[in-house]
């Protein structure tokens, strides 16, 4: 496995961890989003791997760009809740 399929894998652990503490603050629309963050990443992953076993050729740019903006998205909504919960 390549460094950025586990910076995907760890992108979306971090997101399901971030969901968990969204719905026990009571922050459902940060919920939702870090659902969705844990599945895009996930869905990027998979769908990169599923090219490979195809053998098709699949640009570097293209997952590494996607798992970058799904791991600003997580960092993004964990500084908001952080802002939330300390004010």
């Amino acid at each position: 496995m390549i460094a950025w399929q586990r910076t995907a894998l760890s992108t979306a652990m971090i997101a399901l961890l971030l969901a968990f503490a969204c719905l026990r603050g009571g922050f459902l629309i940060g919920t939702a989003i870090a659902g969705l963050v844990a599945v895009g990443a996930g869905a990027t992953l998979f769908a990169v791997r599923r090219r490979a076993a195809r053998h098709e050729k699949t640009p570097a740019w293209t997952p590494l760009t996607r798992v970058a903006l799904l791991l600003i998205a997580t960092a993004v909504l964990g500084g908001t809740l952080a802002l939330l919960f300390l004010l």
